[in-house]
């Protein structure tokens, strides 16, 4: 478990396990999807997250995300282990910590569809004990913060799904908490509004020296926050830390080769897979793209040329996508990797 060095953690998690039992059986016609044996959604996560830093929880479906989101809120309770907020146990004193927590669930059906945004958020601030001038003050320059401020009296159901996911945020931040619970905030919008709602919760995050933690499955989206970084898999952490960590960990070399013609690009091909320093494939025409193995240097790679190495027209070195990294992480079954 670690939070950046440095930062005192505001939230904890601690060896947090989740098993949901088997449904009874005189309840399973009652349920949509009955339960019939243990699942596992949490098992032994640990991290932290300190004030000012964004913390990214990565993982294919089902890999405990948001039941972990779940327990930070207060809404599912953990089979073992602790999460807390400010020292404040997540289960226990769950009013509390819902008072330094803004949570912004995946899912739109939290919104009130035929009413306005300044509506929605005056009945979200009501349940938080906001009343009177301060609770209008803060609608009003919080709708202004999130660029929603000429939409105030527009009712949810006209706006786009880049300006309720807005709206969304709002909410969370109406009550000025602590920490930020963010549960695939961009899931619904397109790529151009979702790293403008990234921008303003990266800098707020910033300006009022908050601590988010924040889901996605656009890998993209993770490389732009240059976050702090916990990997999830079948409920268990493979990794915690940075991303420039991860890489230097798991990445590999790949250099990109240029040749004078394809005769010499399918030769290079053949020679470096034969010297065992890299795979190697056409990218196009006389264009090859190599990836070292086993620890090979690009020195050696270079060597496996020979002869060919005199047909190099252009060397340069590629970044290995992030989601190749992963894929490679997840395939040798690292776990609790810390950086």
């Amino acid at each position: 478990m670690s939070a950046s060095a440095g930062i005192e953690p505001i939230v904890r998690v601690e060896g947090l396990s989740k098993i949901y039992r088997p449904t009874p059986a005189w309840m399973r016609a009652l349920v949509r999807t009955a339960i019939r044996s243990d699942v596992v959604a949490l098992d032994g996560v640990s991290f932290a997250v300190g004030r000012g830093e964004v913390c990214a929880l990565v993982g294919p479906n089902g890999a405990g995300k948001t039941t972990t989101f779940r327990v930070l809120v207060g809404l599912t309770t953990p089979s073992a282990g602790r999460a807390s907020v400010m020292g404040l146990d997540c289960e226990t004193e769950s009013v509390a910590v819902r008072r330094l927590v803004g949570w912004m669930p995946a899912e739109e059906r939290s919104l009130l569809m035929r009413l306005t945004c300044a509506e929605n958020l005056y009945f979200h601030g009501r349940l938080q004990g906001l009343k009177g001038n301060d609770l209008r003050s803060r609608i009003v320059s919080t709708l202004d913060r999130l660029g929603l401020g000429d939409r105030a009296e527009d009712a949810v159901v006209s706006l786009s799904a880049g300006m309720r996911a807005r709206l969304q945020l709002a909410r969370a931040l109406l009550h000025d908490p602590i920490v930020l619970v963010l549960d695939e905030p961009t899931g619904s919008v397109d790529p151009v509004a979702a790293h403008e709602l990234l921008g303003i919760i990266t800098s707020i995050v910033e300006e009022r020296g908050l601590a988010a933690v924040i889901s996605s499955h656009r890998l993209e989206e993770i490389e732009a926050l240059q976050s702090h970084v916990v990997l999830l898999d079948d409920g268990q952490v493979r990794y915690d830390g940075d991303l420039e960590a991860l890489r230097r960990t798991w990445d590999r070399p790949r250099l990109e080769l240029r040749f004078g013609g394809a005769a010499e690009a399918r030769d290079a091909v053949a020679r470096v897979q034969a010297s065992g320093a890299g795979e190697a494939e056409v990218l196009d025409g006389g264009t090859v793209i190599v990836t070292a193995l086993g620890g090979a240097t690009v020195g050696r790679v270079m060597d496996s040329l020979g002869p060919l190495l005199a047909s190099v027209t252009d060397v340069r070195e590629v970044t290995t996508p992030l989601r190749d990294v992963l894929a490679q992480m997840y395939r040798r079954g690292a776990r609790s990797v810390t950086s």
